[in-house]
């Protein structure tokens, strides 16, 4: 081939490319987004067919995996495998370069410098012998990735004029994928902004100022009702609000479009079933060059359940309101973390809180500074124990000293609303209650009973004496009267009249003895507690034929008459209980020292109960028993298994020297 044939041959493939760039430009400006990707490939094949080129990929970094680039558009000869995906540390001088925004090329591998010896070697790898890559960039952004342009079979140059022209085609390239990313973000955000007017129950919609007529979209037109082949005017849109809302409405727009301001507006509207729908509608007004009002855009949206919502909150806040003042309920919240404290006035009113004593934690502080010493520590345990978290409410009474007002009597509810990772509280709430009425009234009644169960004694007293001095000793004399009687009777009728008449009174007199002790145990006074049970437990075991098992070990000599007694009539009212419902054989009775006090078991063998069964009536001895032992502020418990007995425990407190 002469010389003249090369250059018209050259001159020829010259003429082929330039048209081919030519045709990829024109191509290219209105290449649809959806196509983008084909298109780059078979522009690829044409370089490569048309250069002499064995290998073209266009490389993006991964959105997936940081630091990896990924052939996402390859062209490979046949018989060449296409490239996989390549990490940033097996071209770090290739990386570097291209992040600068500079092309590298070379023919050979010896011309790439000695800082790219980790690239060169990847290159060799591969089987690359010439090489172009250029970096991808649209509007001076950082690069998004490489297209590489590679000889695998024999080495190649790279013309100045060349490489200019293959800039050209990868800033088409870039131009492409970045429409097309575009496109796609785009449809992405039209699908996040129809998902988000969907699930909100929105409808986008443009007032047309000057002819006042409404573009809307399908849900707005479900929103408000309108059919969709229905022209929506001002006329029509008036129609569907409530007439006690339009003005509201009109003034927002004109209002918005005076003031350049965005209009916000919360209304009504009625649908065609006759149901009424709330509406909140937001949109910004705009201008033409003079000033003008041209249009509205803007959403709307159905809040229907947020407005039922707020009706049931402000319902259910006036009923706890209601609630609060019939209870005398004072409220407060307090916050660790700003650190904030409110008391409503209620609170502030039990509490005694000064006014503007809602910083910091002023009202907690002030709390603390007045509980009753006594108080105090039991008090404040149980607040720490709740903001540690080991217990979730406290719910305590407790005495508080009121700057104003003295002492007062406080029952207090709180609880955590918020606590942090390792678990304190950063937010806490609760209710305090005036109590003191209450507990005046209780300490009030327990006097009371205290008093009764005093005159009662005191009553039994009485009759014991009257009976004890006057009826025995005059039955006493009846009785030796008739004996004399008897002894100077005549007659055998006589006698055995007389000494039946002997026979009863002593019995009488017996009787009324027995009865005097029970009204009241002068045992109990004159020698004891020990003696007095002994002697009602021997009474017991004579009359019922019970045997009694009588344990008194180390009981303490001086007990206080209030104690005694107590513990006594317990013992003797459940001996009663014995004899009339247990059907036992033996009886065990013991009083030993426990905890500070003594401590009666009243133990027998009998049929037993079920304690927690309903009965028909409610035993006055059970609860007499529990009300001496309140009074004392013992403890009174029974245990009883149907077949296994029952056993009476009252423990009443006792400390030595106590009289």
């Amino acid at each position: 081939m002469t010389t003249e044939d090369n250059l018209y041959t050259e001159l020829e493939a010259r003429l082929r490319f330039e048209t081919l760039i030519a045709d990829l430009s024109s191509k290219f400006v209105n290449v649809p987004a959806g196509a983008a990707d084909g298109e780059i490939m078979d522009a690829e094949r044409l370089i490569c067919e048309l250069l002499g080129l064995d290998l073209a990929a266009l490389w993006q970094w991964s959105v997936e995996t940081p630091g990896v680039l990924t052939p996402t558009h390859v062209y490979a000869q046949e018989g060449l495998q296409a490239p996989g995906q390549m990490r940033q540390e097996h071209f770090p001088w290739y990386v570097q370069q291209m992040l600068a925004g500079r092309m590298v090329a070379f023919s050979s591998l010896e011309e790439l410098p000695a800082e790219a010896a980790v690239d060169r070697e990847t290159c060799r790898q591969l089987g690359v012998k010439s090489n172009l890559t250029i970096p991808l960039s649209v509007g001076g952004e950082p690069p998004v990735g490489v297209l590489g342009l590679n000889t695998l079979r024999t080495k190649r140059d790279w013309p100045e004029a060349l490489v200019k022209r293959l800039q050209l085609v990868a800033q088409i390239f870039a131009s492409a994928l970045a429409r097309k990313r575009a496109d796609q973000a785009l449809r992405e955000s039209e699908e996040q902004l129809n998902l988000a007017l969907g699930s909100a129950e929105a409808g986008l919609w443009v007032l047309d100022w000057r002819t006042r007529v409404f573009w809307v979209t399908k849900e707005a037109r479900e929103l408000f009702g309108f059919s969709p082949d229905q022209v929506v005017s001002m006329d029509c849109y008036k129609e569907s609000v409530l007439p006690d809302d339009w003005d509201l409405v009109q003034g927002g727009l004109e209002r918005s479009l005076k003031t350049r301001e965005p209009v916000n507006v919360e209304y009504r509207i009625r649908l065609g079933d006759g149901r009424t729908r709330w509406i909140a509608s937001r949109g910004r007004p705009h201008f033409g060059p003079a000033g003008e009002p041209l249009r509205v855009m803007g959403v709307s949206m159905d809040i229907t359940g947020r407005k039922r919502a707020e009706e049931a909150f402000r319902a259910g806040e006036a009923r706890l309101e209601a609630g609060a003042d019939l209870a005398g309920l004072g409220c407060y919240e307090v916050d660790f973390i700003e650190p904030s404290s409110f008391a409503d006035e209620r609170l502030s009113a039990i509490l005694g809180v000064p006014a503007g004593y809602q910083s910091n934690l002023q009202i907690p502080q002030l709390w603390a500074q007045h509980l009753h010493p006594e108080d105090r520590r039991r008090v404040l345990d149980e607040r720490q124990k709740l903001h540690e978290g080991r217990i979730e409410r406290i719910s305590i009474e407790y005495r508080y000293m009121h700057p104003a007002q003295g002492l007062r009597w406080i029952h207090h509810v709180a609880r955590v609303s918020a606590r942090d990772a390792a678990g304190r509280t950063i937010r806490s709430y609760g209710v305090v209650r005036d109590i003191t009425l209450q507990e005046q009234a209780q300490e009030a009644l327990h006097d009371l009973s205290g008093r009764l169960i005093r005159a009662h004694e005191e009553e039994r007293a009485r009759l014991a004496r009257e009976l004890h001095d006057d009826v025995t000793q005059r039955l006493a004399r009846l009785a030796i009267d008739a004996g004399r009687a008897q002894s100077g009777a005549d007659g055998a009728s006589a006698a055995e009249m007389m000494r039946s008449v002997r026979d009863g009174l002593v019995s009488l007199s017996e009787d009324i003895h027995s009865l005097s002790y029970r009204l009241h145990p002068s045992l109990l006074e004159d020698l004891g507690l020990a003696e007095a049970l002994r002697a009602e437990c021997e009474r017991f075991s004579r009359r019922e034929s019970v045997a009694i098992d009588l344990n008194l070990p180390e009981l303490p000599a001086s007990i206080p008459p209030d104690t005694a007694l107590c513990l006594f009539r317990v013992a003797q009212e459940a001996l009663r209980n014995v004899a009339r419902h247990a059907k036992a054989c033996g009886v065990e009775v013991s009083i030993r020292p426990v905890d500070g006090g003594l401590q009666l078991a009243v133990v027998d063998d009998g049929i037993g109960f079920e304690p927690a069964a309903p009965r028909d009536r409610h035993s006055l001895g059970l609860a007499s028993m529990r009300e001496r032992l309140l009074l004392l502020g013992g403890e009174f418990e029974i245990e009883s298994t149907p077949g296994e007995g029952t056993a009476v425990l009252a423990w009443a407190p006792w400390k030595e020297g106590q009289s």
